[in-house]
């Protein structure tokens, strides 16, 4: 009692470990993942947040702008200024002539010019000595200074920034349609992927079930000739063909591992999540397609071409912003500021200073040394260009479409022929097998009928497999999912 529970733990740890974590895939849920966690998508969605941010920036720079200052600076020493100041020790009339200065006490006398210690100098008056500049340094400012306030800068009119908000909502046009051309290639791509497992599921299959009937034929021819009723040269043929299927189903498993790498990178699941896939190659095929009402529809639903579209769109408007380095720019400018001077022991008896100012500054550039307007024709040189690219573009989807609508219509008659030669080629393996057992043909003759066979349902798949691929492609070229 005790093994068969140990045994029947031992199975559900097995289960666990070898089926739990495998994930079945239909198609609509590997496109599901895909668009979730597909990298180009991933890289898209950031580009759109990219665009989004750059058109907040663009229009901020229309926004005003109030700026907080603060300083509090300490002076270690205080640069003096050298100046001359006049000293009058006379009187000059107004042709510059000398005033006679009388002494009050003695009139008729001169007054004398005293030197440092106060005693006369002896022939020198004061009439006669006119103005003497006198030299010295004086110091302006006090130890410290305080000042707070608070800036603000307001754009009245400026080129520029009107041309940036005018590029910023084109440049987000540009990338939600690029966005939708990525989304729509990553479930092309999908696509694609899913049906290239289902192609390599049924090649192995095919190859697989062919492998054993050939080994089981070169087991019988090996009875046959120790029985001396067959010649070895069937055996030697048969030997042949199984070592040649033998490899070709070895390649066929490593194409089938590739493929389901490729689906698993497609959606975004890790190499070593474990898939079951869900879903069938064979389909309906769809005959009564019209290239011309597929021009239209891919016309006025790709989204490349409106890509291109909104590429031109911003390479006109890259235009206007460099023509806007011409055009003046008048701003408004406001600033409140509180300012306080004090030296280190007067920080108490020193009071605030309040300031306010309010201007309007007009710049209008004159010449810049023809920079701008090489800017400008580098800027028109680049419109042409996006305008050529985009006529190639259009010219490249028209010839792709042409292309698909081709391969779908050679896929559907691949499919039609493949349908009938797998049902003549079973009736073949019918016919060999009743002739065998009649002793008419040989059993090597029954095994090239089963070749035969496989390589019929194998070209099949391969037709479905085009079909579906194309299909895919035409639903991107179209703007469909």
């Amino acid at each position: 009692m005790q093994n068969k529970i140990l045994i029947l733990v031992v199975s559900l740890l097995l289960v666990s470990g070898g089926f739990g974590d495998a994930q079945e895939l239909s198609l609509d849920k590997a496109i599901g993942l895909a668009l979730e966690n597909n990298v180009n998508m991933q890289n898209a969605k950031e580009d759109l947040a990219k665009a989004k941010a750059q058109r907040k920036e663009a229009f901020s720079s229309a926004l005003p702008v109030v700026s907080a200052i603060g300083q509090v600076s300490h002076s270690f020493s205080i640069a003096a200024q050298p100046m001359s100041f006049p000293i009058p020790f006379g009187v000059l009339d107004a042709g510059g002539n000398p005033v006679f200065l009388g002494d009050n006490e003695n009139p008729g006398s001169r007054i004398p010019y005293l030197d440092e210690y106060g005693n006369p100098v002896p022939g020198q008056f004061l009439q006669e000595t006119g103005i003497i500049p006198v030299p010295m340094e004086l110091a302006f400012g006090s130890d410290n200074m305080m000042v707070y306030g608070l800036n603000l800068t307001q754009p009245l009119f400026e080129g520029r920034v009107i041309a940036a908000i005018r590029g910023a909502n084109v440049y987000g046009d540009l990338a939600e349609s690029a966005a939708e051309v990525t989304r729509l290639s990553v479930i092309e791509n999908t696509k694609k992927a899913f049906y290239g497992v289902l192609l390599a599921d049924k090649m192995i299959s095919v190859m697989e079930n062919s492998l054993e009937v050939m080994q089981r034929n070169l087991s019988n021819a090996q009875a046959l000739y120790e029985q001396g009723k067959t010649a070895e040269f069937d055996v030697i043929r048969a030997d042949v063909q199984v070592a040649n299927q033998t490899t070709m189903v070895s390649n066929a498993r490593k194409m089938r591992e590739l493929a389901y790498a490729g689906l698993k990178r497609s959606c975004g699941l890790q190499i070593q999540q474990e898939i079951v896939i869900n879903g069938q190659l064979a389909v309906e095929t769809v005959t009564d397609l019209d290239l011309k009402k597929l021009e239209a529809e891919m016309f006025s639903r790709q989204p490349l071409l409106t890509q291109m579209n909104a590429n031109v769109r911003l390479m006109k408007e890259n235009i206007l912003m460099v023509k806007a380095e011409f055009m003046p720019s008048i701003a408004l400018t406001g600033s409140y500021q509180q300012m306080k001077s004090f030296n280190d022991d007067g920080f108490d008896d020193a009071d605030f200073n309040e300031s306010s100012s309010l201007a309007v500054g007009f710049n209008m550039p004159i010449f810049n040394g023809f920079g701008s307007t090489a800017r400008v024709q580098k800027a028109k040189a680049d419109h042409r260009k996006s305008q050529y690219q985009e006529q190639d573009i259009k010219e490249n989807l028209l010839l792709e479409l042409k292309s698909i609508y081709l391969s779908i219509k050679e896929s559907s008659r691949k499919i039609e022929a493949g349908l009938k030669g797998v049902e003549q080629a079973r009736k073949g393996i019918d016919m060999a097998q009743r002739l065998y057992q009649e002793g008419m043909v040989s059993q090597l003759q029954v095994l090239d009928a089963q070749s035969a066979s496989d390589q019929a349902e194998l070209g099949l798949y391969q037709a479905y497999f085009e079909y579906n691929s194309a299909r895919a492609s035409l639903s991107r070229a179209l703007g469909e999912e």
